[in-house]
């Protein structure tokens, strides 16, 4: 059977259809247009904003690395030259006892050599004194016992001394520019009871 066309035109046939904008529908579409246009240029620059910011922070950043770097040098150098120092400062020590040694050495008297030696030790001590103390390095006092520069190795009872004072040194105690490298070893006096 065939169908007949009736000559009646379908609304959904699928035919070229043009779609007509309104006037106020173009406006619409050119502001929306207009409105990402701006955005667009507001995001680029803000983009190069972030860009020229990100650069700087990145030079910033290694400004800082190379001068961490320069100061570390700069650090290591005076250390250095702090060890360099000390060691020059000790060489006439060295040279004392050796000349110390080497002139007792010649004297064929053993009680005039041996007291020479210790004439020329007691003055090479000193020098010694001397340089530590040029370094910031000086000796412990011992009028009180203080915990914090000195270390107790044992209770002795003594009458001719006051409750926890220093009765006898073992071994002498050093600061470095006030603080304690090496307490001073000692025995104090304990109450008898």
């Amino acid at each position: 059977m065939e169908k007949k066309n009736s000559g009646k035109k379908s609304g959904n046939s699928k035919g070229n259809k043009r779609s007509h904008s309104s006037p106020e529908s173009k406006k619409e579409h050119s502001s929306q247009l207009e409105e990402l246009k701006a955005k667009l240029e507001k995001l680029e620059t803000e983009k190069e904003e972030l860009s020229k910011k990100l650069d700087e922070a990145l030079r910033a950043y290694a400004r800082c690395e190379n001068d961490k770097k320069i100061l570390k040098k700069e650090v290591d150098a005076q250390i250095e030259y702090a060890y360099e120092r000390f060691a020059k400062d000790l060489l006439p020590v060295v040279d004392s006892l050796e000349l110390a040694i080497d002139h007792a050495m010649k004297i064929e008297n053993r009680e005039e050599a041996f007291e020479k030696l210790v004439e020329g030790v007691q003055l090479t001590l000193k020098k010694m004194l001397d340089v530590f103390k040029n370094h910031g390095i000086e000796p412990v006092h011992h009028d009180e016992f203080d915990p914090h520069l000195h270390q107790a190795v044992q209770q002795v009872e003594s009458e001719e001394h006051g409750e926890g004072e220093i009765v006898d040194i073992y071994q002498k105690g050093y600061t470095l520019k006030g603080r304690v490298i090496r307490p001073s070893i000692v025995t104090i006096n304990k109450k008898s009871n």
